[in-house]
């Protein structure tokens, strides 16, 4: 015959304290002290107790669900290796830490991106880099649905975010350079309002300005895949400022192209030097570009899961946590 199943009563009565005050301590909720939190989840455990999930839900309107969106997987002109590389890291880190949280983690298809932001049931959303132009900040602002964002957002002061600090990425990279003897370094970007492209522009110019380099940036043009934006872009930049000799482009799949057009550029004898150096984000591209690129580590999966713990926080306690920025570090192959 099966042993009878704890129930939360048996929980409270071993704690000697009330069936109220044990909810609030599993559930991070209530003004309880650290001390009597934990022992009662130490008896919750010492018991093998565990909160029915389905009951848990219909008592509090809640599935203990969290949705991880990310609107660059829309965009066509994304290269698919690329995209999937990074969402997958980051989609496979944010579901071990929900299932370690007691949450389950839903892939929301890009697609319809107001459709499903307007009426998705789900507890909370981690939003990967997100683009103004998708409304899907906004949306979720005027549900008062919790959500962090993951890779930062510039017009979300009221969101929690979690983002590699552009300014740190930018001092690695162009720290690269000038110990590689480059002297014109420059900046390749795509046209998105995303903060892969607005916060490293910002911090780029910062950086020029601080330390006496003319600017040299070119914007990545839409409507074509992303590696031949990235070849547009490059010949452009390249064609504008001859004089460039390392390039600083943080978006993968837009550097790949931009190598490509370096090669194509430098076969034709005065167009370009043919020693031109190239850095990129880390990932799947990066390290199989021919010649493996230098990379910034995004720090893609720590982001995750630092976000997903700050959506739970946020969801146990109703309190918006702490945005938090991570400091790049560079993964070099040349």
């Amino acid at each position: 015959m099966a042993a009878r199943r704890p129930t939360i009563r048996d929980v409270a009565a071993a704690a000697e304290v009330s069936v109220a005050t044990v909810s609030h301590a599993l559930n991070g909720k209530g003004r309880l002290e650290d001390a009597t939190r934990a022992r009662i989840r130490e008896v919750a455990d010492r018991l093998g107790y565990r909160a029915d999930p389905r009951a848990r839900a219909l008592r509090t309107g809640t599935g203990n669900t969290i949705a991880l969106v990310a609107s660059l997987l829309a965009d066509e002109g994304a290269d698919r290796e690329g995209r999937l590389d990074w969402y997958t890291r980051a989609a496979f880190a944010a579901a071990d830490e929900c299932l370690r949280q007691g949450y389950a983690l839903v892939l929301v298809p890009p697609s319809d991106q107001q459709s499903w932001a307007a009426n998705l049931a789900v507890d909370g959303v981690l939003a990967i880099d997100p683009d103004p132009s998708d409304g899907i900040v906004a949306t979720l602002l005027q549900r008062s649905l919790p959500a962090v964002v993951v890779g930062g957002a510039d017009e979300s002061p009221e969101m929690a975010t979690v983002a590699l600090d552009r300014a740190s990425a930018v001092e690695v990279v162009m720290a690269h350079f000038l110990a590689r003897g480059c002297a014109h370094p420059a900046l390749v970007v795509d046209g998105s309002r995303r903060h892969i492209a607005t916060g490293t522009h910002r911090a780029y110019l910062a950086w020029c300005a601080a330390h006496g380099f003319s600017p040299k940036v070119a914007v990545a043009p839409t409507g074509v895949s992303r590696s031949e934006s990235g070849k547009r872009a490059m010949a452009e930049l390249l064609t504008a400022h001859p004089e460039v000799d390392a390039v600083y482009v943080p978006l993968d799949s837009l550097a790949v192209g931009g190598a490509e057009a370096i090669g194509e550029l430098a076969s034709a004898p005065g167009r370009v030097r043919r020693d031109i150096r190239v850095v990129t984000s880390e990932g799947l591209l990066a390290r199989h570009a021919n010649p493996p690129l230098t990379a910034v580590d995004t720090k893609r999966e720590q982001q995750a899961v630092a976000a997903t713990r700050m959506l739970v926080e946020q969801l146990r306690t109703g309190r918006l946590p702490e945005s938090r920025t991570f400091a790049a570090t560079l993964v070099v192959r040349d």
